[in-house]
């Protein structure tokens, strides 16, 4: 299972994907119409959901924030 992050930029998913690999968790970045039904700018990035945790915590320590989750 995965895990989507919405978020509000490509710049803030492309900054969210460095910051994940520094910590060995692989994000994809993605770009599809279920991001952007969510939030208008359609990006955000895909990771294992067993991550979930870990991921936002080290994105809200960044000051990113997630402005949804989708579930795949």
């Amino acid at each position: 299972m995965h895990v989507i992050f919405v978020l509000s930029s490509v710049t803030y998913a492309l900054k969210s994907q460095e910051l994940l690999k520094k910590e060995n968790i692989y994000a994809s970045l993605i770009r599809s119409p279920a991001v952007k039904a969510v939030k208008g700018c359609g990006y955000g990035i895909m990771l294992d959901a067993e991550y979930e945790t870990d991921a936002r915590y080290i994105l809200h320590d960044a000051g990113i924030n997630i402005l949804g989750t989708l579930y795949d």
